[in-house]
């Protein structure tokens, strides 16, 4: 660099980035998180007392209950009466209350999350396929009996139709690819309930269901992945059909369901939660 190249670097102004100011809780949580990567916290575990929990984490007990509160409200850490405050054992129900509210405050789509679900739950099914246990079988199989018996009354076979998915996730043997899907059958509730009363044959339907469960228990993984997906691609296409009326229904437009789409009577969608 030259002199004069060397002294204009030196005179052009720098930019600054704001320093942006914890608030208590984030504070508070941010050395609840180095005790946790220290080891001296592990999930599950007990928070000291308050006045000791203070002293640790070098803030004031007014700002400490103030911080906790909020953690409380995030489902970070949790109360016990009588017990004391405990760091959460597991976090997929915050994940999916901060999935949800992202489709509320429609940060994301429900058709975004199904896009999702093709790339991730096909490979969970290849995964059971390939790793189901005797005991996980036995669960699936249990989740399709019942929704065997439900065809008929959608809520209930909603209600098997996730414990079957779950059951096949828990099956792949991969607690991340778990907590995916089960976040993303939560943020999807709302969508999967508009697509059950479009459904064309809920026995068909059923079918398809049990053509994945056999390809786990027969440990036919590129099946199983191909079965999984074909469901989702019908559940989406159902999904979009539904989204174009919709629309067409705020713009005055005449309104007509495609071909293989049925509309829902309104009782059936009354139960299905329209």
């Amino acid at each position: 660099m030259s002199p004069r190249a060397h002294h204009a670097f030196f005179r052009a102004p720098m930019p600054v980035e704001p320093v942006r100011r914890q608030t208590v809780m984030e504070l508070v949580a941010r050395r609840i998180e180095s005790l946790i990567r220290s080891g001296e916290l592990r999930c599950g575990d007990r928070l000291p007392p308050e006045p000791e929990l203070a002293r640790i984490l070098q803030v004031s007990r007014s700002s400490l209950r103030e911080a906790l509160k909020g953690l409380l409200f995030l489902g970070l850490i949790k109360a016990r009466p009588g017990s004391g405050t405990f760091i959460q054992p597991t976090l997929t129900r915050v994940l999916s209350r901060h999935f949800q509210w992202m489709v509320l405050l429609e940060e994301m789509k429900h058709l975004e999350i199904y896009e999702l679900r093709r790339i991730v739950e096909p490979e969970a099914a290849a995964l059971a396929a390939q790793r189901a246990t005797a005991e996980d079988i036995d669960r699936m199989e249990r989740a399709l009996a019942a929704m065997r018996l439900s065809v008929d009354k959608p809520e209930d076979f909603h209600k098997h139709d996730i414990e079957f998915h779950g059951a096949f996730a828990q099956a792949s043997g991969n607690v991340a690819l778990q907590t995916t899907m089960s976040v993303l059958y939560d943020a999807a509730a709302e969508a999967r309930l508009r697509v059950l009363p479009l459904i064309e044959n809920m026995r068909t339907h059923w079918k398809r269901h049990e053509r994945m469960f056999l390809y786990v228990r027969d440990r036919k993984p590129k099946l199983a992945r191909k079965a999984v997906l074909e469901d989702i691609l019908y559940a989406e296409r159902l999904l979009r059909s539904e989204a174009e009326i919709q629309q067409k229904k705020k713009q005055g437009k005449p309104t007509q369901a495609p071909a293989g789409l049925k509309r829902p009577s309104r009782a059936t969608a009354a139960r299905a939660g329209k």
